[in-house]
């Protein structure tokens, strides 16, 4: 897994790049500004087991990891923008944007967290967290997850959509 946090980054620059005909470095290099604030923010909240650290436990693999996130979560989050709205463009300071933001943030956060557990690569601390013991069916997590990523995204694609291209 660790290897696989580095091959990442370049293997979804590419895909985006062929498949879907979009540069995504700029939304990754916004991302990963974002990954290294919140992994800095949050570091005593959980346990990563990677080999090869920049601060605390915190492997460089993860904030690169939030950037394929983000490139991913706005990828998808404009695609059901463009779908739901009968859109072809984003509207300048169109609200439900945000709706579609927190779609995603179910659709692409909650998979990539639970790869995550899954796989081993961190461990909560629940005895700090405090969260409630109802999980998200057959994501088998806490519900405090989903809320979370919701409330982030409200202000993280905004961050990665705005500074993008300044990246690229």
């Amino acid at each position: 897994m660790e290897i696989w946090s580095y091959v990442q980054v370049p293997l979804c620059w590419f895909l985006f790049r062929k498949l879907a005909r979009r540069n995504v470095l700029g939304d990754m290099a916004a991302g990963v500004i974002i990954g290294c604030f919140w992994e800095y923010s949050t570091d005593a909240l959980w346990t990563y087991h990677f080999k090869f650290n920049i601060y605390g436990d915190i492997p460089p693999g993860v904030p690169l990891g939030w950037g394929v996130m983000f490139a991913c979560a706005v990828f998808v989050s404009e695609k059901l923008y463009y779908f739901l709205f009968n859109k072809n463009t984003i509207e300048p300071h169109d609200k439900r944007i945000f709706l579609t933001d927190i779609l995603s943030a179910v659709l692409i956060g909650l998979p990539f967290e639970k790869f995550g557990l899954a796989t081993g690569v961190w461990e909560y601390h629940y005895e700090i967290l405090h969260w409630s013991p109802a999980r998200i069916p057959v994501f088998d997590m806490p519900y405090e997850v989903m809320i979370g990523y919701c409330l982030l995204m409200l202000i993280a694609p905004t961050f990665v959509r705005y500074w993008q291209g300044t990246f690229e």
